[in-house]
């Protein structure tokens, strides 16, 4: 490791552990101890990571309060140093963490959810999406056999299904307890927006199965949860008029 790498890991170390690591790469003076010098670039480095915290989570920060995400984005920032260079990424596990805490946040941490998600999909690599005519234009038998290939920006998860009212109208605050029956959702962007929008049981499966690179066939006629056609169909249409789908493959289709 060179010089000035090792002093930068010093610097570093110091700042997150608080302790005197950098002490004695830094002069002091006696109107401004190395101490307190430490101190400025330390409690700068936590608030910048607590700045990018409420960027992601900002409705989340706008439901709980903007003193109290404060206090809870600070805690998450000393107990977990970013490990990626890029701030974009830090605080992932952010709802997760929020969500620990106990059932009263668990409605806070269903928002924090959607704005994190909603951030990556806005960050996404772009992928153009096919149009309804691309399926429409294949022959009726080669639907069962076809794979899809799916825009990175497309994500799905779990939230309360409190969080997903709150998220609209976090100013209204509300029980932060009131219904914590999970609700999966899907995340995405298109033509430069972001959306989300909860799932029925039978469409998120689906879903899963086709992302995981189940034919049509496949996914509909698994042994244990049959997906009837007339589920199936409505929703591959929906998905290709929200943007979605950015490829069809069939053993009869070129790729």
């Amino acid at each position: 490791m060179s010089a000035l790498a090792s002093l930068q890991q010093r610097f570093l170390e110091g700042l997150l552990s608080g302790g005197e690591t950098a002490a004695g790469d830094i002069r002091g003076t006696p109107h401004f101890l190395v101490e307190q010098r430490l101190a400025v670039y330390a409690n700068a480095y936590r608030r910048r990571l607590v700045e990018a915290l409420a960027s992601v989570f900002e409705r989340c920060a706008c439901l709980i309060g903007e003193e109290a995400f404060d206090a809870l984005a600070l805690a998450y920032v000393e107990a977990h140093p970013p490990l990626d260079r890029s701030l974009g990424r830090y605080g992932i596990d952010f709802p997760e963490w929020l969500r620990a805490r106990g059932p009263e946040w668990a409605t806070a941490a269903g928002v924090a959810t959607i704005d994190g998600a909603l951030r990556r999909a806005f960050d996404a690599a772009d992928a153009p999406p096919v149009d309804r005519a691309a399926l429409l234009a294949l022959p009726v038998a080669a639907w069962a056999g076809l794979r899809f290939d799916w825009v990175p920006a497309l994500a799905t998860g779990r939230v309360e299904a409190t969080a997903i009212e709150r998220w609209r109208q976090p100013e209204h605050g509300g029980d932060e307890a009131a219904d914590a029956t999970m609700t999966a959702i899907a995340f995405w962007r298109r033509d430069g927006q972001t959306f989300f929008r909860s799932m029925a049981a039978s469409e998120a499966l689906l879903l899963a199965r086709l992302r995981g690179g189940a034919t049509l066939a496949e996914a509909c006629a698994d042994e244990l949860s049959p997906i009837p056609l007339d589920v199936a169909v409505p929703a591959l249409l929906s998905w290709i008029d929200d943007g979605w789908v950015a490829g069809l493959a069939a053993d009869t289709v070129a790729a």
